[in-house]
């Protein structure tokens, strides 16, 4: 597959500038780094996201307002570098703390654990909260060996929303994580995904044949099987989320379809539609249903649903907008 890029030792910051001008001064870069962070931060708790780029538009497209505040940028697929989460810590405001949100991969881990412990000593207080939202990658009594993909997106938003909010770093941590333990996703590939770097297939995936629980970079999924309706897709992964959060009738939950990018919104609708009368069926409210592109590899077909069972706490949070280049939520009424 060709690739529109320039110079591929170039490719991240070309994206990097690129976004920042996308933004019309609304976000700037962190010098001497790939990281961006936002133009006019508010004195509050500060919130820094990172990740590797290919992902799009997961990490660079979550700082924005009700988003996060800055985000660390790595090279295609791997995590972003101590440096950069450091420099991004150091130039956000950090005088009420910093918390990191972060999917739960080993590299990503372990730079940002890195990482708070030299802003520690700088006297920069944090607090990490890796998402562990991928409920086919480790069993229940295992959840916190699971690994974060599309429930990210939710949490950012939550992020923004209770740091604006003027929540102490404690409160926040403390809601941060009762939400993240609220959020589950669920996929299923149809089409392999190629690298921006290479432009070949990250993995093989015959013709015909889908798999649910594939991760985004190419990870062993659970049950590898011929494609089937949309229906059955739908009610699978809806099954499967609706279990692991023990959502029950009367329940509140919000849904969020995460298209890949080969699957056109005609399909989406198609499993939006259904995933509305199972809930309705199961006589579970639907809150709020939305269909973005929040985590989303190269090429790939296929999609992720994210669940969020809320409570009232959660819900006056969720209830506010976001607003980036590529991820735009309006307030819900």
């Amino acid at each position: 597959m060709k690739r529109l890029v320039n110079q591929e030792e170039r490719m991240i910051s070309d994206m990097i500038d690129g976004y920042v001008k996308l933004s019309q001064g609304k976000v700037q870069s962190v010098p001497g780094v790939n990281a961006i962070m936002k133009t006019n931060c508010k004195e509050k708790v500060s919130v820094v996201v990172g990740g590797g780029s290919g992902l799009d538009p997961w990490p660079i497209g979550y700082v924005g307002e009700g988003l996060a505040d800055g985000a660390a940028v790595g090279n295609v697929f791997c995590a972003p570098p101590a440096k950069s989460i450091l420099e991004v810590t150091r130039n956000v405001p950090h005088e009420r703390g910093i918390v990191y949100i972060v999917t739960n991969h080993a590299g990503d881990v372990l730079n940002f654990e890195l990482v708070s412990e030299l802003a520690g000593m700088e006297g920069i207080k944090t607090r990490q909260i890796y998402i562990n939202d991928d409920i086919t990658s480790a069993g229940s009594d295992e959840k916190e060996e699971r690994r974060g993909i599309g429930g990210i997106a939710i949490l950012t938003k939550l992020a923004g929303a209770v740091t604006d909010a003027g929540n102490s770093l404690d409160e926040t941590f403390r809601l941060l994580e009762k939400a993240k333990d609220s959020i589950g996703t669920f996929s299923v590939t149809t089409a392999p995904s190629y690298s921006p770097v290479t432009g070949k297939q990250c993995f093989a995936l015959e013709d015909g044949k889908m798999e649910y629980g594939m991760g985004f970079n190419g990870e062993t999924g659970i049950l590898r099987t011929d494609i089937s309706t949309a229906d059955d897709i739908a009610e699978t992964l809806m099954e499967g989320l609706l279990e692991d959060l023990g959502v029950r009738s009367g329940d509140r939950v919000a849904i969020w379809l995460n298209g890949y990018s080969m699957t056109s919104q005609i399909e989406l609708s198609i499993i939006a539609g259904r995933c509305c009368d199972l809930l309705l069926e199961k006589k579970i409210q639907l809150y709020d249903i939305q269909i973005e592109r929040l985590y989303v590899t190269p090429g790939a077909a296929g999609l992720s649903i994210s669940m969020l069972k809320l409570d009232e706490e959660l819900e006056k949070y969720y209830n506010t907008p976001a607003d980036a280049p590529f991820f735009k939520i309006m307030e819900k009424r």
